[in-house]
C-alpha cells in the first residue's frame, strides 16, 4: 500500500479519459474507489487494497479510451471471454448481438455452423457454365455410344431424355428437385415406368456433375427426387373376348403390335425395335436379337398358328415392324371404340399367364419371353385356367373357317 500522504483524488489516465481514485475510511479500515463516467452516468468500484485499485482504474481507463466500455460491467473471465469476442468481430464489422443471433438460429436447426457456410460456399461460389438440358443430353447419348453402350439402351435413353429436354428448356444447372417431382408425377405413368425415367436423368444429372457442369461432391436434384412406390400389385391381362375386339377393330399399322405383344410375348420397346426380316415364318419362331432384347440377349420367341393367320397378309414385308406412327395415340383411339379398356403391360401379361396356362412350363416360358423363371412363376403362374389359355391362342381372323365365336370365350 502507498503511503497514505499520497495526493487524493488519485488520477489515473488513458487518452481523454480520467479514472479518479478516493479514499475513505469505513468503521476504521480505509477503502478505494474508483470513480469514472461510462454511459452518461457516474460508475463506482470499490476496493480494499489501493494496487487493486490503480490496476483496475487503469484497465477502465483504457477500455473507456478504447470505447469499450460495455466489457466495464463484466469481471474476470466473463470479459475477457467478452473482448476476445469483440475483437475477432471488429475486423468483419459485425456487432457481436448479431453474430450471437445468427449462431442461435443454426444451432436450432441441428446443423454445425463451420460445416454449413463451407458447403453454401461451395455450392454458391462455383462457376458452372451455361449448359442447356438439350446440349446435355446431346452430350450424354455422345459419350454413351462412345463407351459401347447398346443400341437398345442409347434408344431408350434418346426417347426419355428428348421428352425431357422438350419439357425443360432451361440450362441444367437451374432444374430443382421439386420441378422434377412434378414433371415426373405428371406423366402419369405406372411407378416402374416413372422411376424408369427418373434413372436416366439421374444418369444425364450425374454425367453433367462428372464433366462439371454441376457442383462435384454434392448430390444432384435429380438424386433427390421422389422414387415412386413400386408394389408387385395384380397382374392385368385382357380377357380373350377383349383382345379379339381389339385385333378385329385394329387398322393394318396397329395389328402386328397386338399380335407380337400378345401372342408372341414381345415387351413394346423390343416391337418397335423389331424388322420384318427377323420373323422365320417357316420354324415358327421370332429372332429377338440382343440389339433388341432388353437384356441385350438374343432369343427365339414363338410364332403360333394363330399369330400367323392374324399376320399372313405381312409375309413379304420388310424394314420396321411398327412404321413412323404416333402408336400410343392410336392404342387410344383403338380402346375408346371399342370400348376395351387400355392395361398397362397386359400384352405381355396376357401372354405369359395363357402361355404357362397351357405349357406349365415355367423354364420354357421363361426363355421365350426373355425373363427369369422366378419371375415367370411368381407373377404368372396360375393367373388364368387352362381352358382361357387354349381359347386365347385360338383366336383367329374372321375369315378363317374355323374362326372361334368369341359370345362364348369370356
Amino acid at each position: 500500500m502507498r503511503k497514505t500522504s499520497e495526493k487524493w483524488p488519485i488520477a489515473i489516465k488513458a487518452g481523454s479519459v480520467t479514472v479518479k481514485i478516493y479514499r475513505t475510511v469505513n468503521r476504521g479500515r480505509p477503502m478505494f474507489t474508483a470513480s469514472y463516467h461510462e454511459a452518461g452516468g457516474r460508475r463506482l468500484r470499490q476496493f480494499a487494497d489501493l494496487a487493486d485499485a490503480r490496476r483496475e482504474a487503469k484497465v477502465i481507463a483504457g477500455q473507456l479510451s478504447a470505447g469499450q466500455g460495455a466489457a466495464l460491467e463484466l469481471t474476470g473471465k466473463d470479459r475477457d471471454v467478452y473482448l476476445f469476442a469483440v475483437s475477432k468481430l471488429k475486423p468483419l464489422q459485425v456487432p457481436l448481438n448479431v453474430a450471437v443471433e445468427e449462431f442461435v438460429a443454426a444451432k436450432k436447426i441441428g446443423v454445425p455452423l463451420l460445416a454449413a457456410a463451407k458447403f453454401y460456399h461451395e455450392t454458391h461460389s462455383a462457376k458452372l457454365p451455361e449448359k442447356t438440358v438439350s446440349d446435355v443430353v446431346a452430350e450424354f447419348l455422345v459419350a454413351k455410344k462412345a463407351d459401347g453402350r447398346s443400341v437398345r439402351y442409347l434408344q431408350d435413353c434418346k426417347a426419355r431424355l428428348e421428352r425431357f429436354s422438350r419439357d425443360f428448356r432451361e440450362n441444367l444447372k437451374d432444374v430443382r428437385t421439386k420441378e422434377l417431382d412434378a414433371w415426373l408425377r405428371g406423366l402419369k405413368l405406372s411407378p416402374r415406368t416413372r422411376n424408369n425415367f427418373r434413372t436416366v436423368i439421374c444418369s444425364l444429372f450425374s454425367f453433367a456433375r462428372d464433366n462439371g457442369y454441376l457442383v462435384k461432391g454434392k448430390p444432384t436434384e435429380a438424386e433427390s427426387s421422389t422414387v415412386a412406390k413400386q408394389g408387385d400389385g395384380e397382374i392385368e391381362v385382357f380377357t380373350p373376348a377383349e383382345f379379339a375386339l381389339l385385333l378385329t377393330a385394329a387398322d393394318e399399322h396397329l395389328l402386328p403390335f397386338l399380335i407380337f405383344g400378345g401372342m408372341a410375348g414381345l415387351r413394346s420397346a423390343e416391337i418397335l425395335r423389331l424388322k420384318w426380316e427377323n420373323v422365320n415364318w417357316a420354324e415358327g419362331v421370332i429372332e429377338i436379337q440382343g440389339s433388341v432384347a432388353k437384356t441385350g440377349t438374343r432369343r427365339l420367341a414363338p410364332l403360333v398358328p394363330a399369330a400367323a393367320a392374324w399376320l399372313k397378309s405381312y409375309k413379304g414385308a420388310r424394314g420396321p415392324v411398327i412404321g413412323a406412327i404416333k402408336l400410343y395415340e392410336r392404342l387410344e383411339k383403338l380402346s375408346e371404340s371399342t370400348g376395351v379398356a387400355w392395361k398397362q403391360n397386359a400384352l405381355r401379361h396376357s401372354f405369359c399367364s395363357y402361355r404357362m396356362a397351357t405349357l406349365k412350363d415355367a423354364p420354357r416360358v421363361s426363355y421365350e419371353v426373355g425373363n427369369s423363371v422366378r419371375i415367370i412363376q411368381r407373377h404368372y403362374d396360375k393367373v388364368v385356367t387352362e381352358s382361357q389359355g387354349k381359347t386365347w391362342f385360338s383366336i383367329l381372323p374372321k375369315t378363317a373357317a374355323n374362326v372361334i365365336q368369341m359370345e362364348a370365350a369370356a
